[in-house]
């Protein structure tokens, strides 16, 4: 049984499939997007990520515009724990709407282990609690 089910949205292919493949190997049930459109479509899909990598600079649809439409739909949508990646240099007060943590590119190896980290933390908040 996977831990969650996580999306990773880069349209770096070599990026996305890294993390992908790390997060698989770790008990990740992983989805990818190469786009925001491609995000939203899988979104919609059952069963619905507990999380999500969403890199901010895209062609197409780009994260922000993506973080945008879920905070617009309100509901569960809104509610999905997002990490955003960016080439620019985030902290805690540059954080979109929506975004729950940012992390810098290029994805260096400590840099995939606090996504790690941060995507197991969703996983047990999220886990179902054992029925007394």
């Amino acid at each position: 049984m996977s831990l969650a089910t996580v999306l990773i949205v880069d349209d770096d292919e070599d990026a996305r499939d890294s993390v992908a493949d790390m997060l698989r190997d770790e008990g990740f049930d992983v989805r990818t997007a190469g786009d925001g459109f491609e995000a939203l479509e899988r979104i919609s899909q059952q069963p619905r990520p507990a999380a999500m990598v969403l890199d901010l600079g895209m062609p197409r649809m780009g994260g922000r515009e993506v973080l945008d439409r879920l905070q617009g739909q309100g509901g569960d949508l809104a509610n999905i724990p997002v990490c955003v990646l960016s080439g620019e240099l985030l902290d805690a007060t540059q954080l979109p709407p929506g975004a729950t943590l940012a992390i810098p590119k290029p994805l260096l190896v400590h840099r995939l282990v606090q996504i790690l980290e941060w995507l197991r933390t969703c996983a047990a908040e999220q886990a179902p609690t054992p029925a007394s």
